[in-house]
């Protein structure tokens, strides 16, 4: 099962399913996690086991923006330009150009 850190308030919106979508770029770690794994989610001593039902692989931030719901990646953002400013102030585009990875969770 793989371990993966995320901020506490994606966290505590993964659990409350409100957020749904994790986007991370193409790490070799992240490249290996497939439809049906378990995925253990961190945020300080808080953890969630969930079960990945969907990968889908995207060129850029903003054709994933083009294809996936906003509310299910960002709850609470609704304006896809100031995402877009988000996604890339946490990644540079060197990550970006690794490919974007959207990550399709549900409770185990």
């Amino acid at each position: 099962m793989r371990t993966m850190r995320i901020k506490r308030q994606n966290f505590d919106a993964i659990v409350a399913g409100r957020k749904t979508l994790e986007i991370r770029v193409g790490y070799d770690s992240i490249k290996r996690l497939s439809s049906g794994d378990s995925l253990k989610l961190e945020s300080g001593s808080a953890s969630q086991v969930l079960r990945i039902e969907a990968i889908r692989v995207y060129d850029s931030f903003s054709e994933m923006l083009g294809n996936e719901p906003l509310a299910r990646i960002m709850p609470g953002v609704g304006d896809k330009l100031v995402a877009l400013r988000i996604l890339r102030s946490i990644y540079p585009s060197d990550k970006e150009r690794l490919g974007v990875y959207v990550i399709e969770v549900a409770k185990a």
